[in-house]
């Protein structure tokens, strides 16, 4: 589903990432670990080009999206994102922070939007928060609005940027449970986060970054289990200790 070739991204002098590959399969939940400024949001800002890689290839479903005879907008349909931070309208409620993209978009009309938008907030388990405005939810229920949003606009692969990072403590569970019940629907998924539990429960496969380079991957078994490589075993001895 995605192919990431050897990519290389600096920022001026700084060298995030330092020939990059790995591939997902469809279905497949990947999640990657590693320490803060491993180039772990980069790598997958690359994949949805937010971010354009200075060197290497990209590929979605065989289509190398980094062309730049491809549209960035026709990639984000294809890979949805959900951020650290939000990102929702504040002057919009849930249902119409979903409905948004569908008829800006998706170009559908305003019924075939609602009728989707209201789908996907029941399936993030918020069917009855629809005409509440963001300031009027809890983080968990901002973030699942947020889910649902990229869910609606039917993408291939959906991309998790720390999506529970800037959550209060009592609403990590309920954002990780609607990722479990995706990852459990088939969802192809990557998957960024310091939720170890998460990695070793959900996770297909894990792949531990560190200063711009994949270190190692493997099965969570393989990773938390038995690492083989020295930087991933001080790693996950911290993190687990």
């Amino acid at each position: 589903m995605i192919s990431v070739r050897n990519v290389h991204k600096w920022f001026g002098e700084l060298h995030v990432l330092k020939g990059v590959s790995l591939d997902v399969k469809k279905g497949e939940a990947l999640v990657i670990i590693g320490p803060s400024g491993s180039g772990k949001s980069t790598l997958l800002r690359c994949m949805n080009l937010l971010v354009s890689p200075d060197e290497g290839d990209i590929l979605i479903d065989g289509v190398r999206v980094n062309d730049p005879k491809i549209r960035p907008e026709w990639v984000r349909q294809q890979v949805g994102m959900v951020f650290q931070s939000f990102n929702l309208f504040t002057h919009l409620t849930a249902l119409q922070n979903v409905v948004i993209g569908l008829t800006k978009v998706k170009r559908l009309s305003s019924t075939e939007a609602e009728r989707i938008a209201r789908f996907e907030l029941e399936r993030v388990g918020l069917a009855d928060k629809a005409d509440a405005y963001p300031a009027q939810l809890s983080g968990g229920q901002q973030q699942r609005v947020a889910i649902g949003r990229a869910l609606a606009l039917n993408p291939k692969a959906v991309l998790f940027d720390e999506p529970t990072s800037a959550l209060d403590p009592e609403y990590i569970r309920e954002v990780l449970d609607v990722m479990t019940k995706l990852a459990n629907e088939g969802m192809t998924m990557v998957v960024v986060t310091h939720e170890m539990g998460f990695a070793q429960n959900v996770g297909d496969r894990v792949l531990f970054m560190a200063d711009g380079i994949v270190v190692e991957e493997g099965t969570p078994e393989e990773i938390f289990e038995r690492p083989q490589q020295d930087r991933t075993k001080t790693f996950v001895g911290t993190i687990l200790g």
